[in-house]
């Protein structure tokens, strides 16, 4: 018997509104397609246009085409982690607001990702309510360069 977890939460009925114009671009970086296919379901839920990259790389190189308003990123990935993700970002001389994920809430987690420029640090498993917080956050342009911790 195979179990399916899902790296989302549901903690409380979402009282967040849809919009009808999506407009807002959304890019998630995840090495795990579920967790991207699950972050990219129920953002696009809330009518954001979202496009998912299996990696650090990916991403950079679709950078040509696009320029997301938000960039969901997980901290451990094999290709590249999000922190140096994050730190090429900066090197390229582009500041995109950004909400890292990470399975590990270890001591200077949020301190090395505010330095990089990371508007939140969500804990797996993601609630929803604090994702949507932050990306409201990362996209209306407020508090840049805060980085908020969220527990499940």
């Amino acid at each position: 018997m195979t179990a399916t977890i899902s790296p989302l939460t549901r903690a409380a009925t979402t009282t967040r509104k849809q919009d009808n114009d999506p407009k807002r671009y959304i890019a998630i970086v995840d090495d795990d397609d579920s967790v991207r296919r699950a972050l990219a379901r129920l953002i696009t839920a809330y009518s954001f246009h979202v496009q998912t990259y299996g990696s650090g790389s990916e991403f950079l190189d679709s950078l040509q085409l696009a320029r997301p308003d938000c960039l969901i990123v997980d901290l451990q990935m094999d290709d590249m982690t999000g922190l140096e993700l994050l730190h090429r970002l900066t090197d390229m001389g582009l500041n995109i607001p950004a909400i890292v994920v990470t399975a590990r809430d270890e001591p200077g987690i949020q301190h090395r990702c505010k330095l990089r420029g990371a508007v939140a640090v969500l804990v797996k498993p993601v609630m929803i309510e604090p994702l949507l917080r932050a990306i409201e956050t990362a996209t209306c342009g407020a508090g840049s360069g805060t980085a908020t911790q969220a527990h499940p």
